[in-house]
């Protein structure tokens, strides 16, 4: 069982995916906002996945990113970006930015599923 930090502003959303990876067998780690995923990740050295919104209030995932990948001790851990506002550009800079991978909102549970399966043992 690995522990999964889901981040997003939408409710529905946020409880979606959380009924999801708990589903799989995962706990889950909710936050609302971007500054809340950085402060849920510096206090738990066991996350093992971060699920990130683009476009949230207090932090956006894009500087979310930048934090995880500034810090060694998180440098590896896989990220997934869900976002339904985002262009094709912006997905690249996503991915150089150190993204993992990306979805488009509205997302298909059983990829969603997938994704956290490959990067989750």
């Amino acid at each position: 069982m690995a522990k999964i930090l889901i981040a997003d502003d939408d409710r529905a959303t946020l409880d979606i995916f959380s009924t999801t990876v708990e589903s799989m067998g995962h706990c889950v780690v909710r936050a609302i906002n971007g500054r809340m995923a950085w402060e849920v990740l510096q206090a738990n050295d066991d996350i093992s996945f971060v699920v990130s919104d683009m476009l949230m209030p207090e932090m956006e995932g894009m500087e979310l990113i930048r934090l995880i990948r500034e810090n060694k001790r998180f440098f590896r851990l896989p990220i997934l970006v869900v976002s339904g506002a985002i262009r094709a550009k912006e997905i690249a800079h996503l991915l150089e930015q150190g993204a993992t991978h990306f979805m488009a909102k509205p997302v298909q549970l059983q990829e969603f599923m997938d994704v956290i399966k490959r990067y989750v043992s």
